[in-house]
C-alpha cells in the first residue's frame, strides 16, 4: 500500500473518532439538560455553541492533519462517526442517565416528604 493511501485511510480514521468525539460532547449538553432543564432560548444558545465547536474542531482536524485543504471524505468521516455513536451507544446511555435522574429525583422527594412528615 502506498503512503499516500496509508495516510488517507488514517485521517479518515481520524475523522470517524473525531465525529465520535464530538458526539460525545453533545450527549454531555443533553445530558446537563436533562438533569438541570432549561428555557428555549438557553437550549439554543447551547446548541449555538456546541455547534460553533463542532466546526472549530473538524476544522481544526483539516488544518492540522490536510494543511486546511477540504476534504469530502473527512467532513464525511466527522458525520459517520457521529451517526455510529448515537445509533451504537448515545441512545443506550442517555436513556439509563435519564432513569438514574428519575430515581434519583424520586428517592430525593421521598425523603424529603418524610422530613416534614418528622418536623410535624
Amino acid at each position: 500500500m502506498s503512503v499516500s493511501i496509508r495516510y488517507e485511510a488514517q485521517l479518515f480514521f481520524m475523522s470517524i473518532c473525531t465525529g465520535v468525539g464530538l458526539a460525545m460532547v453533545y450527549d454531555c449538553v443533553r445530558f446537563f439538560r436533562i438533569v438541570c432543564p432549561h428555557k428555549m432560548w438557553v437550549v439554543g444558545a447551547e446548541d449555538l455553541i456546541c455547534g460553533i465547536y463542532c466546526a472549530v474542531m473538524t476544522f481544526s482536524l483539516l488544518y492540522q492533519q490536510n494543511d486546511g485543504n477540504l476534504r469530502g471524505f473527512c467532513i464525511g468521516g466527522v458525520i459517520l462517526g457521529m451517526v455510529v455513536y448515537e445509533y451504537a451507544v448515545s441512545r443506550k446511555v442517555l436513556k439509563r442517565l435519564q432513569k438514574a435522574v428519575e430515581w434519583i429525583k424520586m428517592k430525593m422527594r421521598k425523603r424529603k416528604s418524610r422530613l416534614k412528615r418528622e418536623k410535624r
